[in-house]
């Protein structure tokens, strides 16, 4: 199928990966550290929180209700924090403070809720989509730019105009033509602005889609920085249609004028599963309800399945990670964290050494390039978890106390893209 289509805030210390090893003068030119800020929502209050030190700082403003999901953005600097609950989404935005510093301070940042989108009811999804938060609001997606947000101003809602009972947030799939995928509970269907005011939205029907599980997507480009250009972009969409579970890809090559879209159907021999997709760099990783993960890579005009495996016995929380190359998949179980690579091999399993009574509902988990931070609210504990620069296997790196044991959700941000790896 081809389709042709023309505030307040509080100042804190990160929290910093600093080098393992000896705390001698002698060693404090041979590393590097990187910050990571940790925000958290906690059931028992609507407080928001950066963790300092296990501490817990409070944000000035807090959320709409007790207990909210937070949802990082895909540049490591914005949450979204949501609930299902009617209220709002509030957004948490990381200014770096540099200015005034000196060889040697710790680096700083400004963490604050810049902005507050009201709802006109609970929200049941917000997503990330081409630079954009996707919050589905009544059966309606509202648009949010993050470079809106990074300036601390009212929520810019975006608005593409079409006609759809959505189930699900649209997908922002070009922003210069006002072109988005919706879900509609029976059909996934492209829509794009006309060309004139007057003109209803042109729409084009890609496949069945009676109840989505999950919609993500990633662009492919050759070239770096300046120099690079767009070679395509695919949506991955896993579907519930009937009790027929199907996955598939929608891939878009853009020309000057006129975007290509085409439809492949994943073969139910490769992937037969309802799967939690989520996406990064140019990597898919999806967990599917066969208890299996399974890796797809996108590069340039091309889509593979990698590799799938089965998850561990009594997994609690997932996550994921992506270096200079490929995927760590992080895999928790109340006992352990266990690290595989893209290709399913299980590398490294760290001990909770520090968490004799966990249970699943005890445990979060944040994840952030090359490091990752389990937060177990049984023992109060902060497992730090890091690799080397040039290494192959993450360790611990340290062990903080909390001071709440009621963490509902956490975020670490930082700067996507950038090795958080550090040298010892």
């Amino acid at each position: 199928m081809n389709l042709m289509l023309k505030t307040s805030g509080i100042l804190l210390s990160s929290l910093l990966l600093a080098a393992c090893g000896s705390d001698s003068d002698d060693h404090s030119d041979a590393h590097e550290e990187h910050a990571h800020s940790l925000l958290i929502s906690q059931t028992n209050t609507d407080l928001l929180s950066v963790l300092e030190e296990g501490e817990a700082e409070n944000l000035e403003t807090g959320a709409s209700n007790n207990g909210a999901q937070l949802l990082l953005a895909d540049n490591g600097e914005i949450a979204a924090v949501f609930s299902a609950t009617p209220g709002a989404v509030e957004f948490v935005v990381a200014h770096h403070e540099e200015e005034g510093a000196h060889e040697g301070e710790e680096e700083h940042e400004l963490l604050e809720v810049v902005s507050i989108l009201e709802l006109s009811s609970g929200v049941s999804k917000v997503i990330n989509s081409s630079g954009h938060f996707s919050v589905l609001d009544s059966n309606t997606t509202k648009f949010v730019p993050y470079e809106s947000l990074e300036e601390g101003e009212t929520p810019e809602v975006e608005t593409v105009t079409y006609t759809a009972n959505e189930v699900y947030p649209a997908i922002m799939l070009d922003e210069d033509h006002e072109m988005v995928l919706a879900f509609d509970g029976a059909n996934a269907v492209i829509y794009e602005a006309a060309l004139t005011d007057s003109a209803a939205s042109l729409e084009q029907t890609l496949f069945t889609c009676t109840t989505v599980e999950s919609a993500t997507q990633v662009s492919t480009s050759t070239g770096e920085g300046d120099a690079a250009v767009a070679v395509a972009e695919f949506v991955v969409v896993s579907c519930d249609n009937s009790g027929t579970e199907v996955n598939y890809v929608v891939k878009l090559v853009h020309s000057t004028e006129i975007v290509t879209a085409s439809v492949l159907e994943i073969d139910s021999s490769s992937i037969d599963a309802l799967v939690n997709w989520k996406a990064r760099a140019d990597e898919f990783v999806g967990l599917g309800d066969d208890d299996k993960f399974y890796v797809a890579e996108a590069e340039g005009a091309d889509f593979e399945i990698e590799s799938s495996f089965t998850k561990p016995t009594g997994m609690c929380e997932n996550g994921w990670a992506i270096d200079s190359t490929k995927a760590d998949i992080f895999a928790l179980t109340a006992s352990e964290l266990a690290v595989y690579n893209h290709e399913g091999t299980a590398e490294v399993a760290l001990e909770l050494d520090e968490s004799p009574s966990a249970t699943c509902d005890d445990l979060n988990i944040a994840t952030a390039n090359q490091a990752v931070f389990v937060l177990d609210n049984s023992a109060q504990k902060l497992y730090e978890i890091d690799k080397e620069e040039g290494a192959a296997l993450y360790h611990i790196h340290g062990r903080e106390d909390l001071s709440v044991n009621d963490v509902a959700s956490a975020v670490s941000f930082h700067e996507a893209g950038e090795e958080d790896a550090h040298n010892h």
